[in-house]
């Protein structure tokens, strides 16, 4: 599956493309549309069984008696009228207007030489009651078992559809899922959450849809359509013709509608992920919210959302609504034509008979109604080719290259994976990872020093970089504070550590031990950091599940040991289920202290080498920051620390203050060095740090 697209796309290309998906359940497939075409054939039957039905209810005439009339108009390619005079003689064996002989018909209908299929319909005409109300009775209770047969069928059909469109829509989003996982960061700087959570839940659903359909009645109706339209053929072609003509204008009223229809779900998708991140982010700030009295602001903001959100779904609904009233009426145009045509045929040429007039009267309805079901259909299909172009453009995001690598190794490639691609730096920007061999390479155990070499670093859009040509050295067990105002570059540069980004192309290069990280394994290297970040994040799960997080086969032992160490312990177990009490995403039976001691704990269990702390107490109370401290500095013992803080308590400790203004380092030094010879340092300590303190 080439995720590259050519320069033209085809209207549905992301559709079928999405449509791959199924070929792992592909039996299932194959039986769905083997039961569609099955149930478009019996529908159908059931449709030319009702001529032998009207020849006996409206022209009085026997089932045996019309079969026999068609044997020898088939036979000796004649026309004939109810009572056997001759309309029409291709051949001349029979001239115009003559009427044949009871007794000569029915010797000429009984001949043995007939063709076999017109032996079977005479078996079959015999054992029909001569009656008309039997008869009637007769022909109408196999059509009953056609359509009883017909609508098991479809139950398999439709369920086994369903079936495979489930299977393979989870699949898509579980490589959706597992590829937003392997994506930088920047993707999701960019597309926020909402969007991402948008595109795995509502697109997927809409796409499924899609499949549903594709795989039941975009199968069933044009093969119905097109087998009613052979048996009008058989009927009357003349009448039938007529379809043909006016098929171009039918099927330009739905591709203009099917364009309306795509575009607008498109928009309508985007607005939806909107609401999505509003309600996400009301939610996840409720308390703020109700603090601020700001419930009138956020009902409003919701409302224009919600606004436009109708707006587009409208846009939507009025080209659907439009799609049938334009075919009904085109389709009503037909049938007016048809009509002045077959009263023609019937009333003053005497060439058409009234029941075959109805039959293909109703074969056309039939190709009318699949017509328009179809138009609805299609509608579904713009709107699945919508979601894929939306799923597509997340699982076309290049993944970061070790990942990329070690999928080609063991030939399980995503289909966003295959192929040539770059590594990325901020948000999709190809960066200066070199996709080689090397990459495989693992980092050994950190052992003598981390170096970050005239490091430069620009965010996707931004017109100055976060890091400008920085460079510093961290020997092993050192411990660093990094300091500077809002913007500086603090995170940003600490960031490029575990690779999260990536420099600017000839943007410098980070190192462990000499070793370009760019050239390492992703997972050797981070398996080597743990990182404790500024806000405490807290996993569906137990509590015992989320300190063994970095470390999932850690006994309950070494969780506890570690929730000791991290001061953690204490609450634990007053809590009713002690380390095995559940917790929702945002950790909400617990406070802002105890959280980030849960995120300490579960950095003190990995046991990695080079510790990252991201202003880990700033969200917390006097009593926390105290607790988490202690537990931070005994923890840092024998460990590569970088802090990042604005407290004067968080870096008292360290080994060396670096500072940064405006993406570099402007000194560095101890605390007493640089508050008498930094005036940067100085600003911060006497605006923050000890303001802070």
């Amino acid at each position: 599956m080439n995720p590259d697209p050519p320069r033209k796309r085809s209207k549905h290309r992301d559709f079928w493309r999405a449509a791959r998906f199924l070929a792992p359940y592909r039996k299932l497939v194959i039986v769905s549309a083997t039961c569609a075409v099955l149930v478009a054939f019996i529908m159908t039957s059931g449709l030319g069984a009702m001529l032998p039905l009207l020849r006996v209810l409206i022209d009085g005439d026997t089932v045996q008696a019309w079969v026999d009339r068609q044997i020898v108009e088939k036979q000796y390619d004649i026309k004939l009228a109810d009572d056997l005079t001759v309309l029409k003689s291709s051949n001349g064996n029979f001239p115009v207007g003559a009427k044949i002989d009871g007794e000569e018909f029915r010797k000429r209908a009984n001949a043995t030489e007939i063709p076999r299929y017109l032996k079977i319909a005479r078996s079959i005409a015999a054992r029909v009651p001569t009656n008309p109300v039997y008869a009637i009775g007769a022909v109408f209770a196999f059509i009953f078992s056609l359509a009883l047969i017909g609508n098991v069928i479809r139950f398999f059909q439709e369920h086994l559809s369903d079936r495979a469109a489930i299977f393979a829509v989870n699949d898509i989003r579980r490589r959706t899922y597992d590829h937003l996982l392997h994506i930088p960061m920047g993707y999701f700087g960019l597309r926020g959450t909402s969007d991402v959570t948008s595109r795995l839940v509502s697109d997927a659903a809409v796409l499924q849809d899609g499949f549903r359909v594709m795989l039941g009645q975009m199968i069933q109706e044009p093969i119905k359509a097109a087998m009613a339209f052979a048996l009008a053929i058989l009927v009357d072609w003349r009448l039938t013709m007529i379809i043909v003509i006016f098929a171009p204008l039918m099927a330009a009223v739905i591709k203009k509608f099917g364009k309306k229809i795509r575009r607008a779900s498109r928009a309508a998708m985007e607005k939806n992920a909107s609401m999505l991140g509003q309600i996400e982010g009301t939610l996840a700030g409720v308390r703020v919210v109700k603090a601020y009295g700001a419930e009138r602001f956020e009902r409003r903001r919701f409302k224009e959302i919600m606004n436009q959100l109708i707006t587009e779904q409208l846009r939507m609904s009025r080209a659907e609504a439009a799609t049938t009233p334009a075919m009904e009426m085109t389709a009503l145009g037909v049938v007016g034509i048809i009509l002045m045509i077959a009263a023609y045929l019937v009333l003053e040429a005497k060439t058409l008979d009234t029941s075959s007039f109805l039959l293909v009267m109703a074969c056309l309805v039939t190709i009318g109604e699949s017509l328009r079901r179809f138009s609805k259909l299609n509608n579904v299909l713009q709107r699945s080719n919508s979601a894929a172009t939306r799923l597509f453009e997340t699982l076309d995001v290049p993944v970061e290259i070790p990942r990329l690598l070690a999928d080609r190794a063991s030939g399980s490639a995503t289909p966003a994976s295959r192929g040539s691609q770059p590594s990325m730096n901020a948000a999709g920007e190809a960066g200066s990872i070199p996709a080689t061999a090397s990459d495989h390479r693992a980092l050994p155990r950190f052992s003598q020093q981390i170096r970050f070499e005239n490091i430069a670093f620009t965010y996707a859009g931004a017109n100055a970089r976060a890091v400008d040509n920085v460079s510093l050295e961290v020997k092993r067990g050192e411990s660093v504070a990094i300091v500077g105002r809002n913007g500086s570059g603090k995170t940003t540069l600490l960031a490029l550590l575990p690779r999260f980004y990536s420099p600017d192309p000839g943007g410098g290069r980070v190192t462990i031990d000499d070793l370009d990280i760019a050239h390492v394994s992703l997972r050797s290297l981070r398996d080597q950091i743990s990182i404790v970040t500024q806000e405490a994040v807290i996993f569906p799960g137990s509590i015992a599940d989320n300190i063994r997080y970095g470390k999932p086969l850690a006994t309950r032992e070494q969780v506890e040991h570690a929730a000791r160490r991290a001061f953690a312990h204490d609450f634990i177990v007053e809590k009713s289920s002690g380390y095995d009490t559940p917790l929702d995403g945002l950790g909400g039976n617990l406070s802002g202290g105890q959280k980030q001691r849960i995120n300490i704990a579960r950095a003190i269990l990995r046991d990695a080498p080079i510790l990252i702390l991201d202003e880990a107490t700033s969200q917390v109370d006097a009593e926390s920051e105290h607790l988490i401290q202690q537990a931070i500095e005994s923890f840092m013992h024998n460990r590569t620390t970088f802090v990042i803080a604005h407290r004067f308590a968080t870096i008292r400790s360290v080994d060396r203050i670096v500072v940064m203004d405006r993406g570099q380092i402007v000194a560095q030094g101890s605390h007493d060095e640089l508050i008498r010879t930094c005036e940067t340092y100085q600003q911060l300590y006497e605006r923050q740090l000890v303001g802070a303190t």
